[in-house]
Order: structure tokens, then C-alpha cells, then sequence
């Protein structure tokens, strides 16, 4: 396993949205505080997440205008152990920055500035980095035309057409590359209650037990969770449909933001149609 160098800096080459940064070390024992700089090309810093152990909280911010520090949001707690790993992840979208800690959503960032023009990313401080990655999410959006056959259309490239989903007649899953999603797998919904649909297409590893498909809010919230357990090697196709009496809702799908998907799956689609 290899340790990054801290301070510890990565130039973002080509970078594109959606895309997630994944952040995986320890935190040292007696660890007083770490951060992480997301920073454009000028230096100013789009995201600052700087968990202090002192204080029992992770400061987020962001600075403006030469450098000069803009509003914290402090609330969520301290989600990192002195002396534990961690996997830290921020999916990167153009309304915001969505952290997860360990598997768990921690907090989402709104956007201050466009977060296209992401350059670079920075670890300072009382943190060990054994792995960084950068992935470009390949999250697929339908785009329906009046009197047209759906085409799909994906951000990582690619492209088909599809039969259009009914409650009645599910379409059978597309087969495809294995596992050419991550898992964990987060993506936007915010085309969800325009669409009414939302599709996931993939199989279970063998000796699999489970798998969990929530939608969340901005703040966390998960409204809507589905687990299931299945039998491994088989694929799998899942058509979620709002209204009627497939799904009824305990609370306001408005709110739902963001799509999370982990467990013991070769994630191969998420289609929303």
C-alpha cells in the first residue's frame, strides 16, 4: 500500500461533472486536525473540508474574492477516530458537493462558485493518505421527445436505444460491461419527479447477500430505502415508478437529491426515463 506524501497535491486534468474524489488512510493518534482544499486555478478554494478533533466538528467553507474566508457550516459532528481509516468521498455535481464518510453520508456543500472550474485538489495536516482516485461518473439520463424512442445518452460516452419502460412490462435488463460503475455508487435525482422513473440494471457477486438503494435529500435524510437480498450471478433489473401504488411515498420526494447505491453488486446502469 502506498503512502502519499502529506501536504499532499493532485491537479485535476480534464475534470468534468459528475464526477467523485476518494480519499482512503488513517488518522493518526493524537491527530489534531486535517483538511482538504478543492481549489481553482487562481488558488481560491471552492470546497474546504478541515475536520478538528479539538473541537469535535468538520469546518466546511469556502474563500472568495483574493483569498478571503466566506461563511462555515459546522453541524454533523466528527464522523473521523484518532487512530482509524477512513474512506472519505465527495461527489462533485454543479449544485454542490455531496461528502460521505466511511459509507455514510456525512453533509452536502452547496455550490459558491462553478465547480467546473475545478483545478487541483490539496491534504494537509494530521492525515495518512494510502489511496486517491478520481472518478468520472457515468450516471445515464433519457432524454424523452414527443413521438420519439427515448435516447440514451451517458456522461462517461456510449450510447443506444432503449424500449421505454411500463409498469406492466418491465424491459429486460441491457446487458453490458460488469461493475462499469462504482460501488459505492452516488449520482444526481433531481430529474427524478419530471421523469417518474428511475432504473438499475447489474449483478450480484457470487456468495452476494445484499444490496440497498436509497434516495436522499440534500441534508442526508434518506426518504426513500430499498434492500434486498438475492440470489448471486443473476442479473437484475429494477424499475422504480412514483405515483399510483408501486411506491407511496412517507415523505416529500421534492426533497430527494441524491441517488446511493452500495452492497454486494457489479453496478452496471442507473437509467432515468
Amino acid at each position: 500500500m502506498t503512502d502519499f506524501p502529506i501536504p499532499f497535491h493532485h491537479q485535476l486534468v480534464n475534470f468534468k461533472l459528475p464526477s467523485k474524489l476518494h480519499f482512503g488512510g488513517n488518522i493518526p493518534e493524537g491527530a489534531n486536525r486535517f483538511e482538504v482544499d478543492l481549489k481553482s486555478a487562481e488558488g481560491e478554494i471552492f470546497f474546504h473540508f478541515n475536520p478538528r478533533f479539538s473541537e469535535n466538528c468538520v469546518v466546511r467553507s469556502s474563500t472568495k474574492d483574493g483569498q478571503q474566508w466566506q461563511a462555515e457550516e459546522r453541524e454533523g459532528g466528527m464522523p473521523f477516530a484518532a487512530g482509524k481509516p477512513y474512506l472519505l468521498e465527495m461527489l462533485i455535481e454543479e449544485n454542490g458537493i455531496s461528502c460521505s464518510v466511511n459509507d455514510n453520508q456525512f453533509c452536502f456543500f452547496k455550490a459558491r462558485d462553478n465547480l467546473e472550474n475545478l483545478n487541483s485538489v490539496e491534504v494537509l495536516g494530521d492525515v495518512q493518505l494510502n489511496n486517491f482516485n478520481v472518478t468520472s461518473i457515468g450516471f445515464v439520463v433519457i432524454d424523452e421527445s414527443a413521438g420519439k424512442v427515448p435516447r440514451e445518452t451517458e456522461i462517461t460516452g456510449g450510447g443506444g436505444e432503449i424500449p421505454e419502460p411500463t409498469p406492466t412490462q418491465p424491459v429486460a435488463p441491457v446487458p453490458g460491461p460488469q461493475g462499469q460503475l462504482p460501488i459505492p455508487y452516488q449520482g444526481p435525482l433531481d430529474t427524478l419527479l419530471t421523469t417518474n422513473r428511475m432504473r438499475v440494471v447489474g449483478t450480484p457477486h457470487p456468495g452476494a447477500q445484499r444490496f440497498t438503494v436509497n434516495w436522499k435529500s440534500a441534508d442526508g435524510e434518506t426518504l426513500f430505502h430499498f434492500n434486498t437480498r438475492f440470489d448471486p450471478g443473476k442479473q437484475f433489473a429494477l424499475d422504480f415508478l412514483l405515483h399510483g401504488d408501486i411506491i407511496r411515498a412517507r415523505e416529500d420526494l421534492h426533497k430527494v437529491v441524491l441517488l446511493d447505491i452500495h452492497g454486494d453488486i457489479a453496478l452496471d446502469q442507473v437509467l432515468i426515463a
